[in-house]
C-alpha cells in the first residue's frame, strides 16, 4: 500500500472569487490511508469475477493503473487477473490504449515495454489531422457501436540493422525504441477528435516516453498545436467535439489542457512548461475559478451533459498540479483541500460517484469516479522533473 504521510495543517478553502468560504482541516495520514484501503476494497470486491475486456468502455487498465497505485500487487488474484487481460489487449481505442500503456509503465515498464510501444504507435497512427485524438469510427455514427481500429505494432529494434547485415535481430543489442509516423488506417481517414481522447493520449504518449520509447516530434507538435488552437482567450479549455468548440472553460479541462500543453512543452524541449504562455494563461483561469468542491463552469457547458464530473476534474487538477510540480494552485492548497472534499464524500462502501448516483446506462462511472478518487489521493502522476 502507498502510504501518505504528511502533517495535519488547517487550510482555508478559496472559491473562484478569492474568497475564503471555509475552513478545511486536513486529513490525517491513518484517515487517508483508510480512505485508499476502502476503495481499493471495493473495486477488487467489484471485478472479483475478472474482466470482460472487449468493449471500449471497459476500465480494466484503469483498475490496474488505479491499484497499482494503491500499492495492490501481484500477490493478489483480481489485480492478477487484471493485468492478465491487460496483457492480452490489442490496442483499438483511445482511452483503453492510453491508459494501457500508463497501467503497463507502472506494473513494470521494463517487462511490458514491447506492449507500451504498441500502444504508443497506435497513438502516433491514429492521431487526427488536427493534431488530436477521438472515438476511432464516431465520425460514422454513434462511438458506443465502434469497434475501434487496430495497427501493426512497431518493427523490433534493430531489425532493420539485422536485415541489412544478414542477421538475426535477435543475434543483436537491444536499441532503443524509436517510433515513426506512418500512414493512418484508412478508417480514420475523416475523423475528426475531441479534448478528453486527446489529453489522454498525450498522457499515454507520455508513459511511453518515460519507458523508454522515443515518439515522433512530430507528434508532440500536432499535439501541442490543437491545444493551442483551442485554448479560450481568457485562459481556460472547454470540450471540443468534432471540430466544434463548447460555449465555456471549466476547470477540468482547464486542468487537463495545462498538463497536456507541459507534457508536449517538455517532449519538445521547450524549457520550463511553467513558464509556457498557455500554461500560464490557464493557471489564470484557475487562479479567478477554480474550486476544489466543484467542477466550476461545467454548468454552463452546452456538451458535457447533466454530470457535474466532480471525480474526472479532482483527477485533472491533480496532474496538472503533478506535472508542474505545485504545491498549491494559485494559491489553493490542492492535495489537503481536495483529500478532506474526498474523505467526506466516499461511501460507506469505500466507493465515490458523482451526486446523482451511477448512470445506470454507464455503471463505468462509478468505477472511474472510484479510480479518480484514489488516483488524486496517492498523487499518482509524476513531476516532469522525474522528483
Amino acid at each position: 500500500m502507498r502510504r501518505i504521510a504528511f502533517v495535519g495543517l488547517t487550510w482555508i478553502a478559496l472559491a473562484g472569487t478569492g474568497r475564503p468560504v471555509a475552513a478545511a482541516e486536513e486529513p490525517s495520514p491513518a484517515a487517508v490511508n483508510k480512505a485508499i484501503d476502502a476503495g481499493s476494497g471495493w473495486l477488487r470486491a467489484t471485478f472479483k469475477e475478472g474482466f470482460a475486456g472487449d468493449k471500449w468502455s471497459d476500465p480494466v487498465e484503469l483498475v490496474v493503473l488505479t491499484l497499482s497505485h494503491c500499492g495492490v500487487n501481484l500477490t493478489d488474484p483480481v489485480f492478477q487477473k487484471a493485468v492478465e487481460t491487460c496483457e492480452r489487449q490489442v490496442p483499438r481505442f483511445t482511452y483503453r490504449t492510453a491508459l494501457l500503456a500508463m497501467a503497463l509503465a507502472e506494473v513494470n515498464p521494463r517487462q511490458y515495454q514491447r506492449k507500451i510501444a504498441h500502444c504508443a504507435q497506435w497513438l502516433v497512427d491514429t492521431q487526427g489531422a488536427a493534431g488530436e485524438w477521438g472515438y476511432p469510427g464516431a465520425h460514422e455514427g454513434s462511438y458506443l457501436k465502434t469497434e475501434g481500429v487496430t495497427v501493426p505494432p512497431p518493427p523490433e529494434p534493430g531489425a532493420e540493422e539485422g536485415a541489412k547485415e544478414g542477421g538475426k535481430p535477435s543475434d543483436r543489442p537491444v536499441a532503443k525504441w524509436v517510433l515513426k509516423r506512418r500512414e493512418p488506417p484508412a478508417a480514420l481517414a475523416n475523423a475528426k477528435g475531441d479534448f478528453s481522447n486527446t489529453q489522454f493520449a498525450v498522457l499515454g504518449l507520455r508513459a511511453a516516453r518515460d519507458a523508454g520509447i522515443e515518439v515522433p516530434k512530430e507528434t508532440w507538435t500536432a499535439a501541442l498545436a490543437y491545444l493551442r488552437k483551442f485554448q479560450r482567450p481568457e485562459g481556460g479549455w472547454g470540450y471540443v467535439l468534432q471540430g466544434e468548440q463548447d460555449e465555456a472553460s471549466y476547470a477540468s479541462l482547464t486542468c487537463a489542457g495545462a498538463c497536456s500543453t507541459a507534457i508536449c512543452v517538455a517532449a519538445l524541449g521547450g524549457g520550463d512548461p511553467k513558464a509556457d504562455p498557455g500554461v500560464k494563461k490557464a493557471l489564470g483561469w484557475l487562479k479567478k475559478h477554480l474550486d476544489i468542491g466543484r467542477n466550476a463552469g461545467i454548468d454552463r457547458s452546452a456538451i458535457a451533459g447533466p454530470r457535474p464530473w466532480q471525480y474526472y476534474h479532482l483527477y485533472s487538477l491533480e496532474r496538472a498540479a503533478r506535472v508542474l510540480g505545485l504545491k498549491e494552485v494559485e494559491g489553493r492548497a490542492w492535495y489537503p483541500l481536495g483529500a478532506a472534499w474526498l474523505l467526506a464524500a466516499q461511501q460507506g462502501d469505500g466507493a465515490w460517484v458523482d451526486e446523482g448516483g451511477a448512470d445506470p446506462r454507464h455503471p463505468y462511472y462509478q468505477v472511474s469516479d472510484t479510480c479518480f478518487a484514489l488516483l488524486f489521493l496517492t498523487r499518482a502522476t509524476r513531476p516532469l522533473t522525474g522528483k
